[in-house]
């Protein structure tokens, strides 16, 4: 092997490794965190006074952002017993077993053919400390429901 080829063997390596890591990566990065994320298990069985003869059943997914911003994603996991319809989504104030005063209204859309609603909000300072920090329960009322369908604590 003569010296030419012997310099090209050792640059071309050293070349292809200069320009390999010469090249950047673009990395996402989101100055908007999750503060805190709840999956909640909402039954009949759990609304107070008990509903006789319901077992519904749904599913809630609830972030809360370090911005404030609130995103939910309720769903049913069957579909509704005599026919009926689910509504508003509501978190209130309150222990298991007990009925307190509204926290958020989620102003939720419409329940879509899959028995899902989804969507976000922004809830102020002294709200999100009430989420995180207080006793609290997720509500689905329906049209049959009025006061309640579905329910599960979302902080114990």
């Amino acid at each position: 092997m003569n010296l030419l080829s012997l310099k090209r063997h050792c640059l071309m390596p050293v070349l292809a490794l200069l320009f390999f890591s010469a090249c950047k990566k673009e990395v996402y990065t989101s100055e908007i965190y999750i503060r805190k994320q709840w999956k909640v298990d909402l039954s009949a069985a759990k609304i107070t006074p008990t509903i006789a003869g319901r077992t519904d059943h749904a599913v809630a997914v609830l972030y809360l952002m370090d911005n404030n911003e609130l995103h939910y994603d309720v769903y049913f996991d069957q579909p509704l017993q005599n026919g009926d319809v689910p509504g508003a989504v509501k978190i209130n104030l309150g222990a298991a077993g007990a009925n307190g005063a509204v926290l958020i209204d989620l102003k939720n859309p419409a329940f879509d053919t899959n028995r899902e609603s989804k969507g976000s909000l922004i809830i102020d300072a002294q709200t999100a400390n009430a989420l995180t920090n207080q006793s609290n329960y997720l509500v689905v009322v329906s049209q049959q429901q009025a006061a309640g369908l579905v329910r599960g604590q979302v902080n114990n």
